[in-house]
């Protein structure tokens, strides 16, 4: 029996699924007003409503996605040429700081931009975009247009090494503008520096500005090293110990001016 009703079901499924599918549909339009047929309905309704509003939503939150990315993109890419643009602006006022003060002073100078530091073993030095080629000669004075920067210590053809106020082993005479008082200078730390060799008894002050002395084939007269901040006497009794502080901040150094008059090499 159940092999003839196997055959029966092959030989007439078209007829059968048509017959189901049309007797299903009379009794929906007959009871289409039952109420668990209503509810189903609209349950299907919503959920089907909901779900479009999904699918059409979930494109559009990757498309957001992908506009705020480049927003963040082009403001980052705004926020580094704004940052480029402000350094070639401070950087062409320092500039032309450098130059007038080269045309106040009447001294030959060559403006050379600070491309390293701490350079060949030594400890307080810079390393400069100048050399030979552009008029640059061991042993000549680096300075800003505030005071004393240091001096030459080794020349190329296109590049030179500068050695520091700051470094330990350098040494400039020095005298009080007011007084004349001569001493030789030396840093001490940070932008302080101690001027020694200074008699207990000399006419020095807090607030006394100090040049360089001029007894040197290196420096000449005038330049600006720094001010007097201490004076105190020594524990010998027979010297000062005076502190000073650079005209020059060597943390913010970037460009300095190679003096080209000065003693051959």
């Amino acid at each position: 029996m159940a092999a003839g009703f196997k055959g029966q079901w092959e030989r007439n499924r078209d007829r059968f699924v048509f017959s189901g599918t049309l007797l299903f549909s009379l009794l929906l339009m007959a009871f289409h007003q039952s109420p668990p047929l209503l509810f189903l309905h609209k349950t299907i309704s919503g959920s089907t409503g909901k779900i479009q509003e999904w699918i059409f939503w979930i494109p559009r939150v990757w498309d957001v996605q992908k506009k705020n990315q480049k927003l963040i993109e082009q403001l980052g890419q705004l926020s580094l040429q704004k940052n480029r643009y402000e350094e070639v602006l401070m950087e062409n006022r320092r500039l032309r700081h450098l130059l007038n003060f080269k045309e106040r002073s009447g001294l030959d100078f060559v403006a050379a931009e600070i491309i390293g530091r701490g350079t060949v073993g030594v400890e307080g030095s810079i390393l400069l975009n100048k050399g030979q080629n552009d008029g640059c000669q061991k042993n000549r004075a680096l300075m800003t247009e505030r005071g004393l920067v240091g001096k030459l210590l080794f020349v190329g053809p296109s590049t030179s090494v500068g050695q520091l106020l700051t470094d330990p082993n350098f040494r400039v005479s020095a005298k009080v503008q007011r007084s004349r008082v001569v001493g030789i200078v030396r840093w001490l730390y940070g932008n302080l520096c101690v001027m020694e060799g200074v008699p207990q008894r000399s006419d020095v002050r807090v607030g006394d500005r100090i040049l360089t002395s001029g007894y040197s084939q290196v420096f000449p007269p005038g330049i600006a090293i720094g001010r007097i901040v201490e004076v105190a006497p020594e524990k010998s009794g027979l010297f000062s110990r005076i502190l000073l502080r650079t005209e020059v901040d060597f943390g913010t150094l970037e460009e300095v001016l190679v003096l080209k008059d000065g003693p051959p090499e």
